[in-house]
């Protein structure tokens, strides 16, 4: 059995499951981040401009592992909150978005991360993990952002 088929038959088995993570408040240097990486400079008006995506366009929260531990992509080897694609090479296949509520500064935000879906598909270049995760940003009041994105899986020597 290849590293592909270990990571679905390990992910089969963690379909379903909630992953609750307090994600901490995000402030006004997370946004002025976010500003300089959409807009090109952290002088960006943050007021003025949409920080929906912000919640959905972070993968690992925090400090973030150290280099040793990124995968060859650059990815952290648990990106999911929960499920580790250690060894895969990841891709994004998608994402769906709604949006409840505006995000606000100072406010702690939760997590919720469902890996929905973990499906096996041979292609004609070998194996293809999907991967469909479901992640839920809210904070004291409700929910902010739904966000269902999919992933695919090749193991790095395809």
């Amino acid at each position: 059995m290849g590293l592909i088929e270990q990571v679905w038959t390990s992910a089969r088995t963690a379909v379903g499951a909630i992953n609750h993570v307090d994600l901490g408040t995000v402030d006004d240097r997370d946004l002025g981040r976010y500003a300089t990486a959409v807009a090109g400079s952290v002088d960006a008006d943050i007021a003025g401009m949409s920080t929906e995506l912000f919640l959905s366009s972070v993968l690992v929260w925090g400090d973030g592992p150290p280099e040793d531990d990124l995968l060859p992509d650059g990815n952290a080897a648990d990106p999911f909150a929960g499920f580790d694609v250690a060894g895969l090479r990841l891709m994004a296949g998608g994402q769906e978005l709604d949006f409840h509520r505006d995000l606000v500064p100072g406010v702690r935000i939760v997590l919720d991360v469902v890996l929905a879906a973990a499906d096996l598909t041979q292609t004609r270049s070998g194996p293809l993990l999907v991967l469909r995760v479901d992640r839920r940003y809210s904070d004291e009041h409700g929910v902010l952002v739904e966000c269902r994105e999919t992933f695919l899986g090749r193991e790095a020597s395809v």
